[in-house]
């Protein structure tokens, strides 16, 4: 027998498990990387459609600033809900989806950010009209001090039911009161009162505009909103006459023709008189709430307008999370 070849016979065995391993080695490897491109083309596939949608999207608030332009130079002496701005955009065929959405007019609701003067005080009118509005959907009028106390720049509470950091800090999970103006009505569901279910109750009802000086146009708000004004107002008869005047496309061209109609018109005088400092005619905030719908795959944006008295249109703030 032949020496060499007993030697070498081990040698091509290890070799050949070497080779094996190195084969099966750079097998793995290549699943790595073909799993790793993969999730890349995926990751830009994705990152492709997000900056398409947003685009998209964009270019939806670009129509709504321009209606809402040509609205304001028409020389309208209010705003209501029968006209262009109001009526949703029809889906829009674009590549591979469309695009949809409609505007909202935050005007015709009770602004969080008026219950501060400009010297940061309670502003009477607006907290009185606020605790009214808490009660007609179910909450405590009190709760309207824990809302003042969120926003003022001190540490003291108003009332009972008023709640400064330190109230904050002694709830399980801790944090401070914001002293400063809401950024958005969600920012409600952290002021004492308005926990949980509480919120959902006043959201419909409320908005959070940066400037304090706002009144709520009674061409858009709801029955229930107009209603808070007095506790004599039933909602059921406002609303009856708010779709009449719809219905005929009418509108208010000023507050003093909304307390003529019933049930406004059997307020005393001096309530009457007091509709100034809460309500108007017209819009100055809207919320556009835009649909992409790109690969079977639906995203929304929230854009937030302001059209100023010189009929320039601007985007105050975007939100990408859900409506």
């Amino acid at each position: 027998m032949d020496k060499s070849f007993i030697q070498f016979k081990p040698q091509q065995g290890i070799a050949l498990i070497t080779i094996l391993m190195m084969v099966a080695l750079a097998t793995i490897i290549a699943a790595a990387i073909a799993k790793h491109q993969s999730y890349t083309n995926q990751s830009t596939g994705f990152l492709k459609r997000q900056s398409q949608a947003l685009f998209y999207a964009k270019s939806a608030e670009a129509f709504y600033s321009e209606i809402l332009v040509q609205d304001s130079e028409n020389g309208k002496e209010a705003d209501y809900l029968q006209e262009a701005w109001a009526k949703p955009m029809p889906a829009f065929p674009v590549e591979d989806g469309y695009v949809s959405g409609v505007l909202e007019d935050e005007s015709g609701k009770f602004n969080l950010n008026s219950l501060l003067n400009s010297e940061a005080k309670p502003n009477e009118a607006a907290q009185k009209y606020f605790s009214k509005l808490l009660v007609r959907v179910g909450l405590p009028a009190d709760n309207v001090q824990a809302v003042i106390d969120w926003q003022d720049p001190d540490n003291e509470t108003i009332g009972a039911m008023g709640a400064e950091t330190s109230y904050y800090q002694g709830l399980p999970k801790s944090y401070s009161a914001a002293n400063r103006k809401f950024a958005s009505i969600e920012e409600l569901k952290l002021v004492r009162g308005f926990e949980g279910g509480k919120y959902d109750l006043i959201a419909p009802y409320i908005s959070a505009l940066p400037d304090i000086n706002t009144r709520i146009n009674v061409n858009t708000a709801p029955a229930l909103v107009l209603a808070a004004f007095d506790e004599k107002l039933d909602v059921n008869s406002i609303q009856t006459a708010l779709n009449a005047r719809q219905e005929k496309i009418e509108y208010f061209a000023n507050v003093g023709e909304l307390m003529k109609i019933s049930p406004f018109d059997t307020l005393e005088a001096a309530a009457k008189t007091e509709s100034d400092k809460i309500f108007g005619v017209r819009s100055n905030y809207f919320k556009a709430k835009i649909e992409v719908l790109l690969s079977n795959r639906k995203r929304q944006f929230t854009s937030h307008l302001l059209r100023n008295d010189q009929s320039q249109v601007f985007v105050y703030s975007r939100s990408l999370a859900p409506f």
